[in-house]
């Protein structure tokens, strides 16, 4: 027994030399001691001093766990504060991680100093996350290209884009999996024209009854759970390249800041069930012809759920036009852009107006022709 416990030891301290040494090599240059940081271009890190590179070791796989199983929700929900703190920004209330490889000690929002949040020490550890792929540079240029190609955006900011300030963020997420059976009945109708004795034109409309089943399955469906970004904001740069996610490291957040969760697991399941439902209605009535909806139930059965914790990476652009204040957001990955941007109200007038003159034009012409 004697042997068997020093035998314990022994590999406990291999092991503490191991996790040591593996901390030290992630966290500093062991040519010249300088920070090391997450390089998107290499998928490596790099020395912030030196330059040397170090390959980052992508081990383990990915989990995913069952949503019904309380016992592993409730262990998940472990304290990790021995290499993370929850550290909570005094000016705008975002909640952000800090862990023992953590550089900036700013919030990536609003600037403002950090201080502890000693509310919030437990969560769950991310099963994954999405790499950044280009760094600030390349997200400023592919901003500039992005904006240029939008409609409605004024030329005179497509032309000279504001001086911005640019933030590399994890986004928090839960990602859904889910099978999904569901039955559904409705009435739609179409509508068609009819002239009566008098020469009068009607708009009739015939209903028609639809019911059936339809059975989907789901992957990856992503509910954000930021304080700072909404639902909307992140459909906005969505898709991400779920194929190319990594088992969570350490080393790809060195650089960048890290989001915690301001809903838990239990609070986000509505959210995810609310986007399969709306997708699942979608997918029914794209199977008819139709022009509108008289009504239409839908019951739709789950089975097989699944959830993973993902960082997602956001590139954060802040910046002032016509002394407004704009945020708009990029998919670190795909440098996809969201519609928060500044818009011509010439441009928007003009497009909603020449469908309505369009119309008018020959009715017009008629009415003059009449005339003469």
């Amino acid at each position: 027994m004697l042997m068997q416990n020093s035998a314990q030891i022994v590999e406990q301290k291999l092991n503490n030399m191991k996790e040591k040494e593996i901390k030290s090599v992630h966290s500093k240059c062991a040519s010249c001691g300088a920070n090391l940081i997450f390089c998107p271009s290499k998928q490596d890190l790099v020395c912030e001093k030196c330059e040397s590179h170090y390959p980052i070791k992508n081990e383990g796989t990915i989990e995913t766990h069952d949503l019904d199983n309380n016992q592993e929700i409730a262990k998940l929900n472990q304290t990790f504060k021995n290499e993370n703190k929850i550290f909570k920004c005094k000016n705008c209330g975002a909640r952000i991680v800090l862990n023992t490889y953590e550089i900036s000690k700013q919030c990536p929002y609003c600037g403002a100093g950090l201080v502890m949040d000693k509310s919030v020490m437990d969560g769950i550890i991310p099963d994954a996350c999405i790499p950044f792929a280009f760094d600030e540079k390349e997200a400023s240029d592919l901003f500039v290209k992005a904006v240029s190609k939008r409609h409605f955006v004024p030329k005179k900011f497509k032309r000279n884009i504001p001086e911005n300030q640019i933030h590399g963020i994890y986004i928090p997420a839960f990602a859904f999996d889910a099978s999904t059976m569901s039955a559904y009945d409705g009435r739609l109708y179409n509508e068609y024209e009819t002239t009566d004795s008098d020469g009068h034109s009607h708009t009739e409309r015939s209903y028609f009854h639809i019911s059936g089943s339809q059975k989907e399955e789901f992957e990856d469906v992503i509910v954000e759970c930021s304080s700072k970004i909404t639902q909307e904001e992140i459909e906005g740069v969505l898709p991400y390249q779920f194929h190319k996610k990594k088992p969570y490291n350490n080393a790809y957040i060195l650089g960048y800041s890290v989001e915690h969760y301001s809903e838990t697991l239990n609070e986000s399941i509505p959210d995810y069930k609310s986007e399969i439902e709306a997708t699942v209605r979608r997918h029914i009535l794209n199977k008819y012809h139709y022009d509108g909806i008289s009504y239409l139930n839908v019951n739709t059965k789950y089975s097989n759920e699944k959830y993973r914790y993902y960082l997602l990476p956001m590139y954060r652009f802040e910046y002032q036009y016509k002394k407004k204040d704009f945020v708009t957001y990029m998919n670190g990955q795909t440098g996809a852009v969201d519609s928060n941007l500044p818009k011509s109200g010439w441009a928007i007038a003009l497009a909603i107006l020449i469908p309505f003159i369009i119309v008018l034009i020959p009715i017009i012409i008629g009415i003059i022709s009449s005339i003469k």
